[in-house]
């Protein structure tokens, strides 16, 4: 199978292109002579989102097939050819067992039908800090003194856990994570410069959702202190995720976390919730599942606590989220679309396989028209969504 267009490698853009498949691989990328008429499509890499929580007034948490093949596929139809699931603040049990799902889901032969492939599981919470909780439910959050051995015994299929770094008990946690190769991301928390620090030399090495619900410029007994907003901003170390929904990061400092950090060290996530792809409307969603999940409204494209006292998630899907970054803060086609890709396949360690228009990667592209907006998706050489 092939495809022509104008193609978004890594680095560069091939305005006459083809890409050839064959056996679910890339196996060439040709530059061709100028045709006729300019080419009307591009083609990305498959979009690659390792923070979304749900869509289609379905939460990955619900833990059935029903409310996975609804994610899937609205994930498929956006572009997304990977995601991680992402879980919100729970009871530890409610959470092993969506864990226990997401095994038997892996397992479970899907009947040929080919849809957004999950990579693996991002703990988000309930090791945050209670004050910069955003969306997450109070009364189940913890502390590593809590224990978190049910973490390490999962290790296979957790690929991302979110922390505080300040929280008692952080660094040894993040040792141990990082000794089974889990991925240690700061965020929703209330850290010092001290604890952002200690938790960077521990292993932490990327941040969530930066300057949402995050440590940042503060005064202390009247002196000025950065938290892991800034440490982020400007260190290397760190790999950072922006919701680019316009909402949670308006354009200008969309651009200037772009500056800061570059294409290579800051990726594209949605946060996505059970809203997304749906209509407007007065309807009242959840965050998680169960009796104490958190209630969550959409007004004017953003999703926010019932009391709307914050954020509470986005309803975008990053193949829009491009679009943001290009046509509202001004950052490259190239760019916006490694943030979308190759970055987050970087970032948890997937790159060898997927995330960028190589020979030899998986044949897993994102087809978009001239506007930006999604035309087919290709999963191993396969068109799994056309519109």
């Amino acid at each position: 199978m092939e495809f022509q267009g104008t193609v978004i490698l890594p680095n560069r853009i091939l305005k006459y292109g083809r890409v050839l498949c064959d056996g679910g691989k890339i196996t060439a990328i040709e530059e061709l002579e100028k045709p006729g008429k300019e080419p009307v499509g591009y083609i990305l890499p498959g979009l690659i989102d390792i923070h979304n929580h749900g869509a289609m007034c379905h939460d990955y948490m619900e833990a059935t097939d029903e409310a996975f093949d609804a994610i899937e596929n609205y994930l498929t139809s956006h572009g997304i050819t990977t995601a991680q699931c992402t879980t919100v603040s729970a009871p530890v049990e409610q959470i092993l067992s969506f864990i226990q799902f997401y095994r038997k889901r892996l397992n479970k032969k899907r009947g040929g039908k080919t849809l957004c492939r999950l990579s693996g599981i991002h703990i988000e919470g309930p090791y945050i800090a209670p004050g910069n909780k955003g969306a997450h439910p109070l009364d189940v959050l913890l502390t590593p003194d809590d224990g978190y051995q049910w973490i390490l015994e999962n290790s296979d299929v957790i690929g991302e856990v979110t922390i505080a770094p300040e929280l008692p008990g952080m660094a040894q946690m993040i040792r141990d994570l990082r000794s089974r190769g889990i991925v240690v991301s700061g965020g929703h928390d209330h850290a010092e410069l001290e604890d952002v620090l200690q938790a960077a030399q521990n292993g932490m090495t990327h941040c969530t959702h930066i300057y949402c619900a995050m440590s940042t410029l503060h005064k202390t007994n009247g002196h000025r202190r950065c938290g892991l907003t800034e440490y982020a901003m400007t260190h290397d170390n760190l790999t950072a995720e922006i919701i680019a929904d316009n909402h949670h990061v308006p354009p200008l400092l969309a651009q200037m976390v772009y500056q800061a950090k570059g294409p290579k060290k800051l990726c594209v996530v949605s946060d996505a919730i059970a809203p997304s792809g749906l209509p407007e409307s007065a309807e009242v969603y959840q965050l998680g599942t169960g009796d104490g999940c958190t209630k969550v409204i959409v007004e004017n494209g953003v999703a926010m606590v019932a009391d709307r006292s914050c954020y509470a998630g986005s309803v975008q899907s990053i193949d829009l989220m491009i679009k943001n970054l290009v046509r509202d803060a001004g950052i490259p086609l190239v760019d916006a679309v490694r943030m979308a890709s190759l970055s987050p396949a970087e970032i948890i360690g997937i790159d060898h396989d997927c995330g960028s228009i190589e020979t030899g990667k998986r044949a897993d592209l994102c087809i978009m028209d001239e506007n930006l907006q999604v035309c087919k998706t290709v999963i191993e050489g396969h068109v799994v969504y056309e519109r």
